[in-house]
């Protein structure tokens, strides 16, 4: 079912609720008011007369009031009034053909109120009055139909000019929600146009502040995030298959030429030995390629509550061989409990890839810092060392997938950056770069801290 069938559905409903409820309060109002005025002036004119009549009794003057009220024409054209009770009628006077209320027939002799007649064409007022000692029953009818008419008239009226307007007001809501969908539909014969192989297309932006241009501006901004995205993932598969490429290319020449000539044992271990140190970069690179997959793909993380201290010595336990083998000084400062909300193993590959990069780029007898506390709701990891800096026009790109850089001492295969990033980014946190003043560089991650339990 199409949104214009829809918005046109529920304004049905609308309209004919309101319309209903408007009918039907206009009816109720008009019929209360017609019957109202008519009852109020009856039962006036009853009550003065039985009051009348009771005080003087049988006789000629009651007669006469009797017959003056019978002739009255101010509420309607036909008038009829009888006195009487169940066992004797002592005055009936007016059109006899007219209908008499229930009363009549002596169902209740303390009835006091207004009683329609039998037909519905006469409308009554009922007054008990006392009477030369016995009770007797004031019956004071007036002839109603014209008023049955005009309320029928009414009813009739709107029970054919309601429908009539329902039927008006849905074609024009079908016809005005067409109108407010065409931008909709044109936005969607934009979008269209668009090949999914050439995502720098762009939608058109209304001049308009509307909601179809708010979409616009959205589906745009979406589209520059995919374009990117795509880029990205081109740019890695392009970036990957170049540096497989290499590795692949020397593993296999040295195969080839160790089973073209005959060769001594050690030259084949050699050969075996460049082999095998080919596959263990190949794996090196394919396990940080799986890796950021994994995180590309990864929309949450499977955390627990850690602590970032703790995990940071178990990690220097790990590197400490490497520490050891250049004779590096190690400096260390963490700040109590710091407490995260975390995946271990990822957190736990952060920190050694930092640690591995500050390892790999300072000379032997360097100096590393690491510095780790609890500010401002925020866990601050900051690793720095005292090695030769980053060149300042490779530090935009230093986070970027397979980036090494230009100078002669960049080893690696540029993953390492870009997995610390991604994690980062998953742990809703930040990663920064910057050189020392006093030589080095140092990298710090702001890591939100765990909530207090």
């Amino acid at each position: 079912m199409s949104i214009r069938l829809r918005l046109t559905i529920y304004w049905a409903f609308i309209i004919a609720a309101l319309l209903m409820i408007a009918g039907l309060a206009v009816f109720l109002l008009f019929e209360r008011e017609q019957w109202g005025a008519l009852d109020g002036a009856l039962m006036e004119e009853a009550d003065t007369a039985a009051a009348t009549i009771a005080k003087l009794g049988p006789g000629p003057a009651s007669d006469s009031i009797v017959r003056r009220l019978s002739e009255e024409r101010d509420l309607g054209p036909r008038r009829r009034v009888r006195i009487g009770n169940r066992n004797r009628v002592i005055a009936d006077l007016g059109d006899a053909a007219s209908d008499l209320p229930p009363i009549s027939n002596g169902s209740d002799q303390a009835f006091r109120g207004i009683l329609d007649g039998t037909r519905k064409e006469f409308r009554f007022a009922i007054l008990p009055l006392q009477l030369a000692g016995t009770t007797e029953i004031l019956e004071d009818g007036v002839d109603v139909s014209a008023i049955r008419k005009s309320i029928a008239r009414l009813r009739n009226s709107l029970l054919l000019i309601l429908p009539l307007i329902l039927i008006i007001a849905v074609s024009g809501g079908y016809l005005l929600a067409g109108r407010a969908l065409v931008p909709i539909i044109a936005l969607a014969g934009e979008l269209s146009l668009i090949d999914p192989r050439d995502l720098s297309g762009r939608l058109a932006v209304s001049r308009i502040n509307d909601e179809v241009a708010r979409l616009t501006r959205a589906i745009n901004a979406l589209l520059d995030r995919v374009e990117r995205a795509a880029n990205t993932e081109r740019r890695f598969a392009a970036d990957a298959a170049h540096e497989l490429r290499t590795p692949l290319a020397v593993l296999r020449t040295g195969l080839e030429v160790a089973l073209v000539h005959e060769r001594t044992p050690a030259a084949y271990a050699e050969t075996l030995a460049s082999a095998l140190s080919e596959v263990v970069t190949l794996c090196t690179m394919a396990d940080q390629l799986l890796t950021l997959a994994r995180l590309d793909q990864e929309a949450a993380l499977e955390r627990e509550r850690l602590d970032l201290g703790e995990l940071i010595r178990d990690v220097l336990d790990t590197v400490d061989p490497l520490i050891h083998a250049k004779a590096l000084t190690l400096a260390i400062d963490i700040a109590g409990v710091i407490p995260v909300d975390g995946n271990r193993v990822h957190l736990k590959r952060l920190v050694v890839n930092l640690l591995d990069n500050a390892i790999k780029f300072i000379p032997a007898q360097g100096r590393v810092d690491i510095e780790a506390a609890a500010r401002d709701g925020h866990a601050i990891l900051r690793i720095a060392d005292n090695g030769p800096g980053i060149p300042p026009a490779d530090i935009p790109y230093i986070f970027d997938r397979f980036f090494r850089g230009k100078a002669p001492h960049e080893s690696g295969n540029g993953l390492g950056l870009s997995l610390c990033r991604e994690i980062v980014r998953l742990h809703e946190g930040t990663i920064a770069v910057s050189n020392l003043a006093g030589g080095g560089c140092e990298f710090v991650a702001t890591l939100p801290l765990a909530p207090h339990r």
